[in-house]
C-alpha cells in the first residue's frame, strides 16, 4: 500500500469509524482512558503505540487497523532515513570532550 506524504491515514481511519459510531477523538480517548492529546499524537504518528492501536481497533472494530499502521510506520521509517539527529547528545559528533579542534 502507498501512502501520501503528510498523509493522516490512520487519524482519518479512526476518524471515520469514530463517526460511524458516533464517537468523536475525544470521546474516544475517553472510552480509552488515555488523554485526548497522547491519542492525537498516536494518531498523527508523532508518536508510536502498538497496544494503543490494538486497543482503538478492538474498540471500534477495525481487525484491520494493526496491520496497516505497521505498514504506515514502514513508510515513515523510509521517509525518515537518512535526516541526521539535531538532538543534543546524538553519536554523530565531530569532536570529542566538548573542546572543538
Amino acid at each position: 500500500m502507498i501512502f501520501p506524504m503528510g498523509s493522516n491515514l490512520i487519524r482519518d481511519i479512526v476518524k471515520e469509524a469514530g463517526r460511524r459510531q458516533g464517537i468523536s477523538l475525544s470521546k474516544l480517548a475517553n472510552i480509552l482512558n488515555v488523554n485526548h492529546v497522547y491519542l492525537f499524537s498516536v494518531l498523527s504518528s508523532k508518536k508510536i503505540s502498538r497496544p494503543l492501536i490494538r486497543r482503538i481497533a478492538e474498540t471500534l472494530h477495525l481487525p484491520d487497523l494493526p496491520q496497516v499502521y505497521e505498514e504506515y510506520l514502514k513508510t515513515k521509517r523510509v521517509e525518515n532515513k537518512g535526516v541526521k539527529s539535531t538532538r543534543k547528545g546524538s553519536k554523530n559528533k565531530s569532536h570529542k570532550g566538548g573542546v572543538k579542534p
